[in-house]
């Protein structure tokens, strides 16, 4: 319980300062900065729902946490140096947002793990 107190705490720390330094540095290059901080906070929020809604129904929320957090950071990663190769620039956090709205969709169609 304190660890998911602890990492809201953080979450929520990353987003405040994301917004922040995204509106404080506008036009400047630190500003992509804090809009990454800004993601992964984001990305963060996301893992929680899912750890979650899998301790509802008696599944690891370990690891759903990791599989709707670190999985999509790692998949927009891939994606960026896929568009950067090919195009010369890119983003990947559309990719990040679906794969973690997979996860989270996927955990919240499974049925509860019975107990026998």
């Amino acid at each position: 319980m304190a660890m998911k107190r602890r990492l809201h705490i953080i979450f929520a720390g990353l987003l405040v300062g994301g917004i922040a330094g995204y509106i404080a540095f506008s036009g400047h290059w630190p500003r992509y900065v804090f809009a990454h901080a800004g993601g992964l906070a984001i990305m963060g929020f996301m893992g929680l729902a899912a750890g979650a809604i899998a301790a509802g129904k008696g599944r690891n929320p370990r690891l759903a946490f990791r599989l709707a957090f670190t999985l999509p950071i790692l998949l927009g990663i891939a994606a960026v140096l896929i568009l950067l190769s090919r195009a010369g620039r890119g983003c990947g956090g559309v990719v990040s947002l679906a794969a973690s709205f997979l996860v989270i969709a996927i955990y919240g169609i499974a049925g509860s793990r019975s107990s026998s």
